[in-house]
C-alpha cells in the first residue's frame, strides 16, 4: 500500500494549493452532510460543496496521471495494479464517503446526487487528463438556454426515472473509460513540437507539471499536419528568399520562423477560420434568446490574444537547451547582439496580437450587430497594442517560477480590461478622434516605455542555455 500512497500524495506534492482548498472544500461538505441527518435540506448544500471540490480534486489527479503514465512507468512491478488500488480510494473518498452520510440523511433524490458526484469526478478527470470530451457539459447548458421549456420537462421526467441514476453512472464510467484508455496504452510519443507554436490544437497544452505530452486524436492531428506544413513552406520561403539575397532582416525572419512557426500569414489565416467557425456557431446558439452589450466581444477578444503571452514564458523557459545551437549558428560578435536578434524576433508577437484581436472584435461587431462597431476596433486595437507589449515586456524579463508567472499574467489581464473599458467610455465621451487620441497617448505611451526598459534589459543580461530545474 505504501506505492499507492505515494500515488495519492503526487497531488499534494505538485499541486498542493489546489489539493488543500479541494480538501478544505470536501470537509466542510461533510460536516453539513452530517448537519443534515438533522435537516435533510442541508444535505443539498453539503454535496454542492463536494462536488466542487471533487472537481477540483479530479482535474489536479487528471494532470499527476498524465504525467506518471509514462512508457517507462509501466515497468515498475505492479504499476497497474496499483493505478486500480488508487482508483478504488478516490471511489471511496468522493463517492461512498459521501454517500453513506447522503443515506443516513435521507434526503429526496439520494441515488441521483451519488451518481451526480460520480459524474462530477468523471468530467473533472477527463478534463486534466487533456480528454475535450468533457467540455461538451457546456453544449448541454446550451441546449438547455436554447430550449429551456423542453430542458426543464426533461428535467421532471429524469428526477422521476430509476433509470436516470444507472444512466449516469454508465455515462461516467465511459468516460472514465475513454479518459485513461490513451494513459494505459504504450506507444511512441509524438515529434516534439515548439513551445511557442501557436496551433490552438491541444499539442502544446501539457502542464507545467511534466514534459509529456498530450494524446491527440484524429482530428487534432489532421490540423496539426495542417498547420505543420505552412509552418515548412513559409520556413522554405524564407530561407530561399535569404539564398539568394543574405541581408540582416532576412536572418531575423529565418529566426521568427523557427521560433514562431506557426505566426505565418498561412497560419494565421487557418486559425482564424477556425475560431470564426466556432463564433458563429455559438453565435447561431444563443444569439435568437439573448442579447448582450456587443463591447463585450471586444474585451473578450483582447482576452483571448493576451492568453499567447504566458505561453511565451513558459515556453522561453523550456526551449533554453535548444537556443544554444541557435547561438552557435548565428555565431553573434557579442552576447548583446544576440539577445537583441531574440528581441527583434519575439516583437512580432505584437502585431500579430493586434491583427487578432480586430479580426476577432470585427467578426463579433458582425455576428452581433454592435451599433458602433468602429468605437469597438479603435479601442480594441489601441488597448491591444499596449497590452502586447506590456505582456511582452514582463514574459521576456518577469519571474521564471509557476507561481510569480501566474500573478503577473493576472494583474496583465486585469490592467487590460481595464483599460478597455476606460477607454470605450473614453471614446464615447469625448469622441472617436479625441477619444483615441487621449487613450492612445496614455496606453501606448506606457506599453512603449515598459517594452523600451524591458528590452534594454533583457540585452543587458547574458544568454542562458541552462535547462530550467523542476
Amino acid at each position: 500500500m505504501r506505492a499507492v500512497w505515494q500515488l495519492w500524495l503526487q497531488l499534494w506534492t505538485r499541486l498542493p494549493v489546489l489539493a488543500v482548498l479541494a480538501m478544505l472544500m470536501c470537509l466542510t461538505g461533510l460536516v453539513l452532510a452530517l448537519i443534515a441527518m438533522l435537516d435533510a435540506r442541508v444535505a443539498y448544500v453539503g454535496m454542492g460543496f463536494v462536488a466542487f471540490a471533487s472537481w477540483f480534486w479530479h482535474i489536479g489527479l487528471g494532470q499527476v496521471l498524465r504525467g506518471v503514465c509514462r512508457p517507462e512507468s509501466f515497468l515498475l512491478p505492479g504499476f497497474r495494479a496499483r493505478l486500480a488500488w488508487l482508483g478504488v480510494a478516490d471511489v471511496a473518498q468522493w463517492v461512498l464517503l459521501p454517500g453513506v452520510l447522503l443515506v443516513l440523511a435521507g434526503p429526496p433524490h439520494g441515488a441521483l446526487i451519488v451518481a451526480g458526484l460520480v459524474v462530477v469526478a468523471a468530467l473533472g478527470l477527463a478534463l486534466g487528463c487533456g480528454r475535450r470530451v468533457s467540455l461538451a457539459i457546456w453544449a448541454v447548458f446550451i441546449a438547455a438556454g436554447w430550449m429551456p421549456r423542453l430542458a426543464s420537462q426533461v428535467v421532471t421526467v429524469a428526477l422521476a426515472s430509476p433509470w436516470t441514476a444507472p444512466l449516469l453512472m454508465l455515462c461516467a464510467a465511459l468516460l472514465i473509460r475513454y479518459a485513461l484508455a490513451p494513459l494505459l496504452r504504450i506507444q511512441d510519443a509524438d515529434t516534439p513540437t515548439s513551445p511557442l507554436e501557436n496551433a490552438s490544437i491541444g499539442r502544446n497544452s501539457q502542464s507545467a507539471l511534466d514534459d509529456a505530452q498530450a494524446r491527440r486524436g484524429a482530428w487534432n492531428r489532421w490540423l496539426g499536419e495542417l498547420f505543420d506544413r505552412a509552418a515548412q513552406y513559409a520556413l522554405e520561403r524564407s530561407l530561399q528568399a535569404y539564398r539568394r539575397r543574405p541581408s540582416a532582416a532576412g536572418r531575423l525572419a529565418l529566426v521568427r520562423r523557427l521560433l514562431l512557426p506557426h505566426d505565418n500569414p498561412q497560419a494565421l489565416a487557418l486559425r482564424l477560420v477556425l475560431v470564426a467557425g466556432m463564433v458563429v456557431i455559438y453565435f447561431l446558439a444563443v444569439m435568437h434568446r439573448q442579447h448582450f452589450d456587443a463591447a463585450v466581444v471586444g474585451a473578450y477578444a483582447v482576452l483571448l490574444t493576451m492568453a499567447r503571452f504566458p505561453q511565451l514564458g513558459r515556453g522561453m523557459l523550456r526551449m533554453r537547451p535548444n537556443l544554444a545551437d541557435l547561438y552557435l549558428t548565428l555565431a553573434p560578435a557579442t552576447r548583446g547582439e544576440y539577445q537583441k536578434i531574440m528581441v527583434d524576433a519575439l516583437m512580432l508577437l505584437v502585431p500579430v496580437s493586434v491583427l487578432t484581436a480586430l479580426a476577432y472584435t470585427l467578426l463579433g461587431s458582425v455576428l452581433a450587430h454592435a451599433a458602433e462597431p468602429a468605437r469597438m476596433l479603435i479601442t480594441a486595437a489601441i488597448v491591444a497594442t499596449s497590452a502586447s507589449l506590456v505582456a511582452l515586456a514582463v514574459h521576456l524579463i518577469g519571474p521564471e517560477g509557476s507561481f510569480g508567472r501566474g500573478a503577473v499574467n493576472l494583474v496583465l489581464i486585469f490592467g487590460a480590461m481595464g483599460a478597455y473599458w476606460g477607454g470605450y467610455w473614453m471614446l464615447g465621451a469625448f469622441g472617436l478622434a479625441w477619444g483615441a487620441l487621449a487613450l492612445g497617448t496614455v496606453t501606448i505611451s506606457f506599453g512603449g516605455g515598459v517594452w523600451y526598459a524591458a528590452q534594454r534589459e533583457y540585452q543587458r543580461r547574458a544568454p542562458r542555455f541552462d535547462a530550467p530545474l523542476g
